[in-house]
């Protein structure tokens, strides 16, 4: 007798669990009619589980999407689905906890803001893609495959329609080398840069998300290949239709290819040489620089997998090298040619950043303003001073990169 009750416990829950009726289909075709009029089987069911709902203050369709939700939680075969939306919403709220956490975090360095804003973009992607989980499950705890459109369940969701048009990154790298010659590591570099410095923004998920959260390299990831993440990338058609770059950028290996041809010249000592007179400046999305500014830290990228301003190399050229020795010297290129697009976008480029106020100006103040000794850190000197230059705090501190310790005598 000890273990009877015990069983025959398990079998009337098997029973329940197995003989489960739920209300929606008990209700169909009865969701128009008033309480009093309902069968006074269903009347007293909906009488026990509406409560503290009144029935004959809802709409027939709000009736309907009361009883679907009432069956939802109430059908045992449920129960591991509701457990994963308990533990999704509290993932949720722990994300969002920490999204106020770095908000409210201090960055005293230029390496902390870069951490942070790392940080957030992660944390706003995470919720984003969490939001549209919720956004399609329609939110409302109808049964596996039904939405509510309008109050009436459907068997399909509705996808929210973008006012803007995104394209991925195959269909923007192409149309950006056919009309400005660009390779995937100037893309990169555009992107590093960002709108406000003359670059471009790139976006992630924007196929499933509107809007959709910004792409950002993450500095301290380890990442060495740049170009990799950039398969990830969505942009505005609008934007690569009418993107006009502020900078060219030239990758450390087709530098070093450029300078070999020069007689005499070894490439890579001539490149640091240049690095050390801070007349080039080694660049790297995830790391910010190679081995040719650190050449002490081995764990640290390459220099051909670097990247440079392509107008710095140009002048580099004009100043250090003999007309007569630059090597295989062309004829103009035809009117209309891909080469003569890029040719004269360059020189509007450089026509815009060399004038009072343009980006160079820029960067010479705020290299002026370090010489100076009036602060003890490039990192300082840049988070004080971008503002007044109209500048972001990266491109304030990039421009530092390799400059002389001011005298302090």
């Amino acid at each position: 007798m000890v273990d009877a009750f015990p069983a025959e416990a398990r079998r009337l829950v098997l029973l329940i669990v197995s003989e489960f009726n739920g209300l929606a289909p008990e209700l169909e075709g009865w969701f128009k009619t008033s309480l009093r009029d309902l069968p006074e089987t269903l009347r007293l069911r909906v009488e026990t589980e509406f409560v503290p709902l009144d029935w004959e203050t809802l709409s027939a369709d709000q009736r309907r999407s009361v009883a679907l939700q009432l069956d939802y939680q109430h059908d045992p075969a449920n129960a591991q689905d509701r457990q994963f939306w308990m533990d999704f919403f509290e993932r949720l709220e722990a994300l969002k906890a920490q999204l106020i956490q770095w908000e409210a975090v201090a960055a005293p360095t230029a390496a902390d803001l870069a951490q942070k804003e790392a940080r957030l973009a992660e944390l706003h992607k995470k919720i984003a893609l969490m939001d549209l989980k919720m956004q399609t499950a329609r939110g409302d705890n109808l049964p596996v495959g039904v939405h509510k459109i309008d109050g009436v369940g459907s068997q399909s969701a509705v996808k929210p329609v973008s006012a803007t048009r995104y394209i991925a990154y195959p269909k923007a790298m192409r149309q950006l080398a056919e009309r400005l010659g660009a390779t995937p590591e100037e893309l990169a570099a555009w992107i590093w840069s960002g709108p406000k410095d003359g670059g471009i923004a790139a976006y992630t998920n924007a196929n499933e998300l509107d809007p959709p959260p910004p792409f950002v390299f993450m500095p301290g990831s380890g990442v060495k290949d740049y170009v990799a993440p950039l398969m990830a990338c969505w942009f505005k058609e609008e934007d690569i239709r009418l993107f006009k770059p502020a900078d060219r950028y030239i990758t450390g290996a087709a530098l070093i290819d450029r300078w070999s041809r020069h007689l005499g010249l070894h490439a890579v000592a001539f490149i640091q040489a240049k690095i050390a007179e801070s007349r080039l400046m080694d660049m790297h999305p995830v790391y910010g620089g190679t081995q040719g500014t650190y050449p002490e830290y081995a764990d640290w990228p390459s220099l051909e997998s670097g990247f440079f301003h392509l107008s710095d190399v140009v002048q580099i050229e004009a100043e250090d090298f003999d007309a007569a020795s630059q090597p295989g010297e062309k004829s103009p290129p035809a009117l209309g040619t891909a080469e003569w697009r890029k040719q004269k976008a360059k020189a509007a480029a450089d026509a815009k950043h060399d004038k009072p106020g343009g980006s160079r100006d820029k960067q010479q103040r705020i290299r002026d303003i370090w010489a100076s000794g009036k602060y003890t850190t490039r990192d300082l000197c840049a988070e004080q001073e971008c503002a007044a230059l109209d500048m972001s705090i990266s491109t304030a501190r990039r421009a530092l990169t390799n400059t002389p310790d001011p005298s302090r005598c």
